[in-house]
């Protein structure tokens, strides 16, 4: 290479310019012995030249440099400023500079980059000069110099204000003119008023063609009236983060789009300033960023390549850092190792023990690499030696790893068995325990886990918690995205799982849309805590896919385990029990099930004790009513007229006048003793409303609860109500449930007989669903029975309770009491109900409850 031809191109002192002629040893010394950084780049940006300042300068030594590209160097320079200038360089034949007064920060950036800003003096100029040289062809000379500066002189500079950069002719200096950066002027209109001529050249347009145009034009994806200004107002605010930030104005996320003349996207970063020349005009700076997206890009996919080799291959994998600190370990590695954890926070002679045939302790490779800074490959007779099994023959090679200035910073080590079968093997077992999409342990993994938690559990008294995680949204993004979509969702989802996942906790896949994660040795307040910072994770959590980003739900179900567990069966069982509570009780929530859920769930209940109180001082409860209609009859609205036959139901009424359904507040009356009030408050409104329909025939049935039954007084209370309202006996029946009948049998015997003597009938509710009452039934004198609506339900799909209706009904008529089929929801019931002979029927099929009022206003 003619170095001669290209030294006039240099920096160096005129005295030591030479001719073409300079011998290339010469030249070669007299770069070296320059105060400033030569480098020459080729078409290919292969380093051709590299001197004695920038070896000093970078520590990056010129034989380990010379033929390489600039770019893998300097990765973090690519799409920056400074490649597109070496590229205006080679492929536009034009000269760029940079300086401390103009460019002060491409300057540092360009230090940081490539000599991690070590140097005290910062640099003075940096240049890109096109060369032709006839065997290289077109090429890049890059000159880099340091000189010492006044700091506060630097600094006014670089604080000097923008005005300098429009004069008041409304266009621009004739330094700007030829400045690199693409620059516009815009009127208060915002219509071009000028462009330079880097952003000609950027766009493809010539200023005849941008003067008087509006902003579009350029920037389509930018609107001038409200992002121009939202932008000054960040200015103003002195926040240096957003600066001038016009894409962050525009919304675009950290860049905005631009269009050139033959319609090809730009990604550009942008910046606004406003003239104080003119107040009225404005100057947008822009950056092309376009090749440092497609870099980014093709860095993405580099990455996702180099995962999906590191889990697929048949070799164990495993990476530690320059200490010998083991950082990753890829899932054969992890099988062949006998360990859990991908990272499993140990040395590598610690995780990893070799020998030689002798069983003598052999040097570990990674280290041996580290300390050689070259590949390290182990003896043919090396066994790997994993706590009480068998040594394992292995074959390993240890390969440092490097950063961009050839310091090794770690190094990466595969190994295989040497025994085919052993590694056929141990692939199988992997497979056999894992979900081969996401890489997470499968149910049958998980389930070991939790043997091994129990057992810890049961040693040293610690617990465990077991979240079960059920994904929703998940079959939308399949049906309406595509399985691929789908799969890369499951994935994603696996990967932030294990973010979340301490050394000793487990992450498992356990279904189509359902994970796992398994909290080892944590307290349940730290399990329940980790839960709800699991929940917003997943509240957050989205990725990009095409045009959309996509994003999922989940309930999470948690179940502790404590010395008291005993099955693994059992633990998953709950766990998915308590994720359908979380399910029911709305999306994105948490359900915990341990023996503390008792305490809360009675302090759920007390908090109903005041509303329920004061809604009985407020008379702020309400009767509804349920026809019971004769089976054979039908189900229109006339067979219950001619029936008259109802089930009165009770109402709370909240401060909103919102219906209160007898689910929320009926357990906590119970628990606590007000459902005697509540039951004495119906009877109350019953008696006043058959008082006041002397003439109806209709009669209505009353729930009483096991605590009223077991009330001394009830039954002298009902027999007084009677005769101070004169309402007849035959018009009122009351129901109790065959649990609290059998729990009080003789106080509920006592009550049946004194009201059937006055002339009442008793239903006996829920008939089927408590206790063995058979051996009961016959002392009871009931005159019907209710069947459970749990039989009913399902009688159409289920033999079983197709039968039980059958033979309650059958029972029941043998001993002259007739019977009564509760929540009858569809016509092929009603069908079943009479072909098996049942006697009445009460459902939604027949009518919904109703205010009691409604059908007193319907008489």
């Amino acid at each position: 290479m003619e170095l001669g031809r290209w030294l006039m191109n240099t920096d160096m002192h005129p005295n030591l310019q030479t001719s073409a002629a300079v011998d290339d040893r010469l030249a070669l010394a007299i770069l070296d012995s320059q105060d400033l950084g030569v480098m020459l780049l080729d078409e290919r940006l292969r380093v051709r030249c590299w001197n004695q300042w920038l070896v000093e300068w970078t520590g990056l030594a010129s034989d380990d440099i010379s033929g390489r590209s600039f770019d893998t160097l300097f990765t973090s320079l690519v799409g920056t400023d400074c490649a597109g200038a070496i590229d205006l360089a080679l492929f536009q034949n034009r000269f760029t500079c940079w300086t401390q007064q103009i460019d002060p920060d491409r300057l540092d950036f360009i230090e940081s980059v490539m000599a991690g800003g070590r140097r005290e003096m910062p640099l003075h100029r940096v240049s890109f000069t096109p060369v032709e040289l006839p065997d290289l062809g077109s090429c890049c000379l890059v000159q880099i110099s340091e000189a010492p500066f006044d700091p506060i002189a630097a600094k006014a500079r670089r604080e000097r204000p923008p005005e300098a950069l429009v004069d008041q002719e409304g266009a621009f200096p004739a330094y700007l003119v030829s400045s690199n950066i693409p620059l516009l002027l815009l009127d208060n209109h915002h219509l071009i008023l000028d462009a330079n001529e880097s952003l000609q050249t950027l766009f493809g347009y010539r200023l005849e063609q941008l003067k008087q145009k509006p902003l579009r034009v350029l920037l389509p994806g930018v609107n001038a009236d409200t992002d121009l200004k939202t932008a000054l107002e960040h200015a103003a605010g002195g926040d240096d983060s957003i600066k001038t930030a016009l894409e962050h104005a525009a919304g675009g996320g950290g860049s905005i789009e631009g269009a050139t003349a033959v319609g090809e996207d730009l990604s550009l970063r942008a910046e606004c300033y406003q003239s104080a020349a003119n107040p009225e005009n404005y100057v947008v700076a822009l950056r092309d960023i376009s090749l440092h997206s497609v870099n980014l890009e093709a860095l993405f996919h580099q990455r996702k390549l180099l995962s999906t080799v590191f889990s697929q291959v048949v070799d164990g994998i495993l990476m530690v850092d320059k200490h010998g600190f083991v950082e990753h370990l890829n899932p054969i590695s992890m099988a062949l190792l006998e360990v859990n954890d991908s990272k499993p926070n140990q040395y590598i002679d610690d995780l990893m023990v070799l020998v030689n045939e002798d069983g003598e302790e052999v040097e570990s490779p990674c280290l041996a690499a580290l300390a050689r800074g070259k590949a390290v490959t182990v003896a043919d007779n090396t066994m790997l030696k994993v706590g009480g099994q068998s040594l394992l023959q292995v074959m390993a090679t240890a390969t440092p790893l490097r950063n961009r200035v050839n310091e090794i910073t770690g190094a990466v080590l595969v190994f295989r068995s040497v025994s085919e079968a052993r590694r056929v093997s141990t692939r199988l077992t992997w497979q056999a325990t894992h979900d081969p999409l996401t890489e997470l342990g499968n149910r049958r993994h998980l389930e070991n886990e939790i043997l091994k938690s129990i057992d810890a559990a049961h040693l040293s008294d610690s617990t465990h918690t077991l979240l079960y995680i059920d994904l929703y949204n998940f079959s939308v993004i399949n049906d309406t995205c595509g399985h691929n979509a789908g799969d890369e969702l499951l994935c994603q989802f696996a990967r932030m799982l294990e973010k979340q996942a301490g050394p000793k906790d487990v992450v498992a896949r356990i279904g189509n849309d359902e994970f796992a994660l398994l909290l080892n040795d944590r307290s349940v307040d730290e399990s329940r805590d980790l839960a709800e910072q699991l929940l917003w994770q997943i509240k957050e959590f989205s990725f990009p896919w095409g045009e959309r980003r996509l994003k999922v739900g989940a309930s999470i179900g948690a179940k502790v385990i404590d010395r008291e567990t005993t099955s693994e069966i059992d633990v998953l069982v709950a766990a998915g029990t308590s994720c359908a509570s979380a399910k029911e009780s709305g999306r994105n929530r948490i359900h915990f099930q341990y023996r503390s859920v008792e305490v809360a769930e009675r302090q759920s209940l007390a908090q109903w004790i005041p509303i329920i109180s004061e809604a009985l001082e407020e008379d702020r409860f309400v009767l509804y009513c349920q026809p019971i209609v004769l089976v054979g009859s039908g189900s229109d609205g006339e067979s219950a007229k001619q029936v008259g036959h109802y089930e009165i139901l009770v109402r709370m009424v909240d401060r909103e006048g919102d219906i209160v359904p007898p689910g929320k507040f009926i357990p906590a009356a119970e628990h606590y003793g007000l459902v005697e009030d509540i039951d004495r408050w119906v009877l109350d409104k019953i008696f006043t409303y058959l008082q006041e329909t002397p003439d109806s025939d209709q009669c209505f049935a009353v729930n009483l609860s096991g605590n009223t039954v077991c009330d001394e007084d009830l039954k002298d209370y009902i027999i007084s109500k009677f005769d101070s309202t004169g309402v007849d006996p035959a018009r009122l029946q009351f129901e109790v449930t065959e649990t609290a009948a059998i729990r009080h049998f003789d106080r509920a015997m006592d009550l049946i007989r004194a009201l059937k003597d006055k002339g009442c009938s008793f239903a006996l509710d829920d008939f089927g669903s408590g206790l063995s009452s058979l051996g009961y039934l016959k002392e009871l004198p009931v005159d019907y029975l209710k069947i459970d609506g749990s039989f009913i339900q399902k009688m159409e799909l289920s033999e079983v309770d197709y039968s039980m209706v059958s033979t309650i009904n059958h029972l029941g008529h043998i001993m002259g009491i007739k019977t009564i089929a509760e929540c009858v929801e569809n016509k092929t019931q009603l069908s079943m109900l009479q072909e098996i002979g049942v006697d009445y029927a009460q459902g939604f099929l027949i009518a919904k409850p109703m205010p009691l009022a409604n059908l007193k206003s319907s008489t």
